[in-house]
């Protein structure tokens, strides 16, 4: 019979209990509807939204489905091997809403059993960051390498870098992040 290390079982109790534990806070926060601080501001009479990433970013434009393939988490990293982090809004809000109908095709429901899932299944190494509002979303992603969000555009600044979809940027006739639009 072989000796066991007891460092390993330490070691490996930890990995389960920091598992189990981070479960539970996707579980919670995913579960939470509302943001804990202010509330999304509704955007401007046109409810244009733009993708936004940290500015050292060297992506410019993705296709409607990259960018669903980004926020599923099926795509963990950016080419160059940084680690994608996503930055939401919460169902409920009018910038959580946006990316849940137009780019998680989703309904608030149907969003947290799928993030649950993937969690449980240890597919992902971490889920959506929930952000309270739209300049808390702005902030973080321009301070977190790897960082991506969906914003109001007259919320966007010089802080970040805004991505075109399918080589349309915001204002375009056919732009496909709109408040409101099917």
């Amino acid at each position: 019979m072989a000796a066991v290390d007891p460092g390993r079982i330490v070691l490996i109790r930890r990995r389960r209990v920091s598992r189990t534990l981070g479960t539970l806070l996707a579980f919670a926060l995913l579960t939470s509807s509302r943001p804990l601080g202010g509330q999304t501001p509704a955007p401007g009479a046109d409810g244009l939204y733009a993708v936004i990433v940290h500015p050292s970013s060297t992506e410019d434009d993705l296709t409607l489905e990259d960018l669903r393939r980004v926020f599923l988490g099926q795509q963990q990293f950016w080419p160059g091997g940084r680690r994608v982090v996503l930055f939401v809004q919460p169902a409920g809000t009018v910038g959580g809403d946006v990316v849940l109908e137009h780019v998680y095709r989703m309904s608030e429901s149907e969003y947290k059993r799928y993030w649950i899932a993937r969690t449980f299944r240890d597919e992902v190494a971490t889920g959506p960051k929930i952000v309270s509002s739209t300049a808390m979303a702005r902030r973080m992603t321009a301070t977190v390498p790897g960082a991506i969000a969906v914003i109001p555009l007259e919320a966007v600044d010089g802080t970040v870098k805004v991505l075109s979809i399918d080589r349309r940027f915001p204002g375009a006739g056919d732009y496909p992040l709109r408040a409101g639009r099917q």
